[in-house]
């Protein structure tokens, strides 16, 4: 699916922020949905979230630019979940805790089929890449 490619403890680089910060305005185009459940066919027995191709685009961004990470994240799912439920706790987040965010919700997808999808709907990919603006432009006088 994904050319994968896992790093750990790299410092995040502005051209790594610059390679996923255009999703930003993709991400709040009116209308603009990360993908949609499909039914349960004759090719496939099972219902799954298909992602639109601008949102694998994002993904693929993701792990070519070092995003995605070596880590336990399962020991680190309540940690995320925390940054979830509190917007302001996401307000004071570093790259590498944005880092090891996204690492999180993209390896959950992969056994929770969906996770990412809720991410999205529920605003905070979007409040993830308005954090990694905000660094940015903090960084860039």
């Amino acid at each position: 699916m994904f050319n994968a490619m896992m790093v750990q403890g790299q410092t995040i680089t502005t051209k790594q922020l610059n390679a996923i910060l255009p999703f930003l305005d993709t991400f709040r185009k009116m209308g603009f949905k990360c993908g949609e459940w499909t039914t349960a066919s004759e090719s496939t027995a099972i219902p799954h979230f298909a992602f639109t191709n601008d949102f694998e685009s994002f993904l693929q961004t993701l792990y070519d630019n070092e995003w995605i990470e070596e880590l336990d994240w399962i020991k680190w799912q309540e940690t995320a979940a925390q940054y979830v439920e509190s917007p302001d706790l996401l307000a004071t987040a570093n790259t590498e805790t944005i880092r090891t965010l996204l690492t999180t919700h993209v390896r959950k997808d992969y056994f929770c089929e969906g996770h990412l999808a809720a991410m999205f709907e529920n605003g905070h990919i979007e409040a993830i890449l308005q954090r990694l603006k905000g660094i940015r432009n903090e960084a860039s006088p």
